[in-house]
């Protein structure tokens, strides 16, 4: 059987040097189409098992939603061992995972099915623990425009 786990890039943002790309491992579906398999640390308006659509740019079209938050956190001087009680966390009390670190940047992924009264719960403990804000980057219609807090159809039907 042919290996249909790849890695990727998507845009996550644009500087005065150009696009920044993040790179994330997915399963190629058919005709450019991917489930991701972690969540993305830079990239806003996606999750871990969200299936999109990858244009050559690197601009993405979501198709179906996974059924999971991504949230990410910046933290500039991560210390190892509060990184893994976070993970640890994360894993315990809400059946999630910490896909990714790098540069600081640490990006996890919940199942909605918690709700947010549980995710916002255990990612406070996360705040206090690492003494970093947490963010959730895949619950906005326009992710992009921070000024809009218009929420996705299905975080809008949450709790």
């Amino acid at each position: 059987m042919e290996d249909k786990l790849t890695l990727i890039k998507v845009i996550a943002d644009t500087n005065s040097q150009g696009t920044v790309l993040e790179e994330l491992p997915a399963e190629y579906l058919s005709d450019q189409k991917f489930k991701l398999c972690a969540s993305p640390g830079l990239a806003l308006g996606l999750a871990k098992g969200d299936t999109i659509k990858l244009h050559p740019s690197g601009d993405f079209e979501l198709i179906k939603h996974g059924g999971n938050f991504c949230i990410q956190i910046y933290n500039e001087q991560p210390i190892k061992e509060k990184i893994k009680a976070a993970e640890s966390i994360v894993k315990r009390e809400l059946s999630g995972s910490l896909d990714g670190f790098h540069n600081g940047s640490l990006a996890f992924t919940a199942p909605i099915s918690n709700g947010f009264h549980a995710t916002n719960n255990v990612f406070n403990k996360i705040r206090n623990l690492l003494d970093s804000e947490y963010y959730y980057s895949n619950i906005y219609k326009n992710p992009y425009n921070f000024e809009d807090e218009e929420l996705v159809s299905w975080a809008r039907d949450l709790d």
